[in-house]
């Protein structure tokens, strides 16, 4: 019965998984992490700009990345990833071109402020969590950082159908 699963533990493990996701829901905005955050990467930094200049360093791929690319990867409606993107810009953290191939459609651009956002931030992020791994394996962190991932996959895919209706 190797193969078999007792409906009881898998019911378990979500209870489980979800109280540790609801303890980890501030992961990045508990007042000490926070202060810490904004001591590393500039009072004036709000996370929603974070957010928005990670997005647009993983769309770099894209020969073209808009604001409809920056609502998928934030995992919010188009109209709220529009206002993120307007305070990036405001912040000098992101331009806005005119398409070369379509003159309706802007596209989105990291400015070099932006960039050094993203490496101070990434920074940040890396040494807090290895911080809090300090004690666990290689292995261990591997393991996590691939079944997390794989996770975040998941519940993106979950919530496409969700966002595509409120836009």
């Amino acid at each position: 019965m190797g193969g078999m699963t007792d409906p009881d533990e898998v019911v378990a493990d979500l209870q489980t998984l979800d109280t540790a996701l609801m303890r980890l829901r501030r992961l990045w905005t508990t007042p000490r992490t926070h202060d810490s955050m904004r001591a590393g990467l500039g009072e004036d930094v709000e996370l929603s700009t974070v957010l928005v200049v990670e997005a647009l360093v993983r769309e770099t791929a894209l020969d073209a990345c808009g604001v409809a690319d920056v609502a998928q990867r934030v995992d919010v409606a188009p109209s709220t990833a529009s206002r993120l993107v307007e305070r990036a810009v405001a912040a000098g953290m992101v331009e806005r071109r005119t398409s070369a191939s379509d003159a309706r459609r802007a596209e989105l651009h990291l400015t070099d402020a932006g960039w050094a956002l993203h490496e101070r931030a990434r920074h940040f992020r890396t040494g807090y969590l290895a911080g809090v791994l300090t004690d666990w394996t290689p292995d261990a962190i591997a393991s996590l950082a691939g079944q997390l991932d794989a996770f975040a996959d998941a519940v993106s895919a979950s919530h496409q159908d969700d966002l595509q209706e409120g836009s």
